[in-house]
């Protein structure tokens, strides 16, 4: 009786797995493609929603304070293990020098941004935040499915008085 049942299970089985090859149970490639696309286009919301928040903060930077702007050095980056393709997230990354006689050093420019972050919906992350070292610091705050890092830098001039902001967008969905 047993045999009887383990035989009944294996055809089961493989005519489960038959059906599946004939009929293309397995992704098809116009699915995939499906797929690709519409994570391109939430990869797209990301950079636009990305891009704007950070050009909100680089405008905070009063022009009388500012000795350099750096442009944006991030982009988007594999999400996955094994070097897939697929899912992705937007890395926004963008630098500010304030002169080094200046009337606010990047620790006050960070103290007088939060105030505005917070207006707009960031919310500080105490929890991520790690001590400060001899040369930096690093604020973290959260917005929705987003973070936003101010790594403020505090050595004294003639070194340079910067500012470096980080937003990382959510993974895109790989089921959407």
């Amino acid at each position: 009786m047993m045999r009887f049942k383990t035989r009944a299970a294996m055809a089961v089985i493989t005519a489960g797995v038959v059906f599946c090859v004939l009929t293309g149970c397995a992704m098809s490639e116009s699915r995939k493609a499906e797929v690709v696309a519409s994570q391109e286009s939430q990869l797209q919301e990301f950079i636009d929603q990305a891009d704007a928040w950070g050009a909100d903060i680089i405008a905070q930077a009063p022009k009388e304070e500012v000795e350099d702007i750096f442009e944006n050095f991030g982009g988007s980056r594999q999400a996955g293990a094994n070097y897939e393709e697929w899912p992705k997230y937007y890395y926004w990354a963008q630098g500010v020098d304030l002169y080094p006689d200046g009337p606010r050093t990047p620790t006050e420019f960070a103290d007088g941004l939060e105030p505005w972050l917070e207006e707009q919906g960031w919310v500080r992350n105490l929890d991520k935040e790690f001590p400060p070292d001899e040369e930096s610091f690093v604020r973290d705050y959260v917005r929705g499915r987003y973070s936003l890092a101010v790594e403020v830098y505090t050595v004294t001039p003639p070194q340079a008085q910067s500012l470096n902001f980080r937003i990382v967008s959510p993974r895109t969905d790989p089921n959407p």
